[in-house]
């Protein structure tokens, strides 16, 4: 039989109200102690949404008849959990109600959630295959790989000028450590190099398909400087970038501007 739409909405609401109740019993407040529904209500008037205790009682009860995605963001907020793990029982239910009627595996549900599968999760009954367009979130995705991946291989250099000082050779056992940091460099400096034109690709492909790449930050200013694909190459002074990336909060406070408009 199918629902209407006040009745699918109550259902999800339910949903998110077990997700609730589950997460608050593991949740401690600034004491260690439980958190209870006032303390939580006080959580999220702090985070601009006011939500009286009564009202977090009756969607716990599974009485409250609706939940607004405002809602749901900053009750995840409060209870520092991603809003995905409100709306999907994932560790606790096995299959969840993805659409009216239609129960599926929890994980299968919250990935086609997130975007990070095409295929579109179904029952056992429903043999047709469904897909759905995850270009966007897989371009941020690997955008994101391949800066982490840029990073991983800058810190391989910086371990390597460390090992090179005086006071550290004499750990070396190598019979010339110098030739096999030179081979190594080469070799790290070569897939920097590649991770660079993937990321300047990738960022050309991101604006072919309409998507503006990631923001650039201090600590992903070094692509501020890379050329479009097919322009010469510059090499690129590693000693001028930090061994890592910098954390929130630090001094840098004004990210460099991005000669191609990305900022």
């Amino acid at each position: 039989m199918a629902l209407t739409a006040n009745e699918w909405a109550a259902q999800i609401a339910k949903q998110v109200g077990r997700g609730v109740v589950h997460y608050r019993g593991q949740a401690r407040d600034a004491r260690g102690g439980k958190l209870t529904a006032q303390a939580l209500a006080d959580r999220c008037a702090g985070l601009g949404l006011p939500m009286d205790r009564t009202v977090i009682a009756k969607l716990e009860k599974g009485t409250r008849q609706t939940i607004t995605v405002g809602e749901l963001v900053v009750l995840a907020r409060a209870l520092n959990i991603p809003p995905v793990q409100l709306l999907f029982p994932l560790g606790r239910e096995a299959e969840t109600e993805i659409f009216p009627g239609e129960s599926v595996d929890t994980w299968e549900a919250l990935k086609w959630f997130t975007g990070e599968q095409e295929l579109v999760p179904t029952s056992p009954m429903d043999n047709e295959i469904k897909t759905q367009d995850t270009q966007g979130v897989r371009f941020f995705r690997d955008h994101d790989r391949l800066v982490d991946d840029w990073w991983d291989y800058r810190k391989r250099l910086s371990i390597i000028a460390d090992t090179r000082r005086e006071s550290l050779r004499r750990f070396r056992s190598e019979a010339d450590p110098d030739a096999v940091d030179d081979h190594i460099v080469q070799l790290t400096s070569e897939r920097l190099r590649e991770i660079e034109a993937d990321l300047r690709a990738l960022r050309e492909q991101m604006r072919s398909a309409g998507f503006d790449p990631p923001v650039l930050g201090p600590s992903t200013s070094f692509l501020a400087d890379l050329p479009s694909p097919g322009t010469s190459v510059t090499p690129l002074d590693v000693s001028s970038i930090p061994m890592e990336p910098l954390s929130p909060g630090t001094a840098e406070d004004e990210s460099p501007q991005d000669p191609e408009g990305d900022e």
